[in-house]
């Protein structure tokens, strides 16, 4: 039979329970890229790490592939991933009164298994690279090659897509959230040096007029949305230091009533 002395006892720890036993504390962030780059096959030994990223194949059938890269410091090392979105903004198709004008297509995010250099490379195709800068050629110039050139075939990227979505006229468009994704980013909260970031790969390259332009993190003025993350996850919040000093006097408590109950 339970005493009342007992019953407060476990009365109070129940209590001291659910104060420690707080639940899942969920939270939302958006991170901007920190790199990101272009890879032109028309001028494998240039950079296009400046205003846009692009990615299919142009009119002139030449390919193209954009790479981006997040910052995860932000993000606590203990949080549960729950959710994963990635985003990019259409700036350009191609024309619609040259050969045959834009085709609508899929693009993939494909995470990378290596690392790269963003580099400053401008214009229309980029300009000549600076030592380190990605190309499509090498994804550091005059240092290391890319498995093959453009990330073709290899060990550069994971073959199977994170997320795929269909990319028309210009405007918004968002990846995910996928089982992918999620694992992606859960990885790299767990080791942040395997964190290269993604590559987009148009599903049609081998068709003219499947290119589009994104918006890179240099885009002027600011009106147009630089590639963004956004990451939903869970943490287990601290208890209380009022929790803590509740759970120290009943422990205090229980070894003072276990002393005075009789023996024998």
């Amino acid at each position: 039979m339970m005493t009342c002395g007992h019953m407060g006892f476990a009365r109070q720890t129940l209590l001291v329970s659910g104060m420690l036993c707080l639940p899942l504390s969920a939270a939302t962030i958006s991170l901007g890229s920190v790199a990101d780059t272009s890879l032109y096959q028309n001028k494998p030994d240039f950079n296009l790490g400046g205003t846009t990223l692009v990615a299919g194949t142009n009119q002139q059938v030449s390919r193209s592939r954009g790479l981006f890269r997040f910052d995860l410091s932000s993000v606590p090392t203990d949080a549960v991933v729950t959710g994963v979105e990635v985003q990019l903004y259409c700036t350009r198709q191609p024309d619609p009164d040259q050969h045959g004008g834009p085709v609508p297509s899929d693009f993939s995010l494909h995470r990378l298994w290596v690392g790269w250099g963003e580099g400053a490379g401008s214009g229309t195709t980029g300009s000549v690279a600076m030592v380190g800068d990605a190309t499509w050629n090498e994804r550091h110039y005059l240092g290391t090659s890319w498995d093959t050139p453009g990330g073709l075939s290899g060990g550069d990227f994971a073959s199977n897509p994170s997320a795929t979505t269909a990319v028309g006229n210009v405007g918004l468009y968002a990846w995910g959230s996928s089982t992918e994704l999620i694992d992606d980013v859960q990885s790299w909260l767990a080791a942040p040096s395997s964190n290269f970031g993604f590559i987009l790969v148009n599903q049609s390259e081998g068709t003219s007029g499947s290119a589009r332009r994104f918006a890179s993190r240099e885009q002027p003025g600011g009106l147009i949305p630089a590639p963004k993350l956004i990451i939903t996850y869970s943490t287990i919040p601290e208890p209380s230091v009022a929790g803590w000093i509740w759970l120290g006097i009943i422990a205090a408590s229980f070894r003072r009533k276990r002393a005075e109950l009789p023996t024998g």
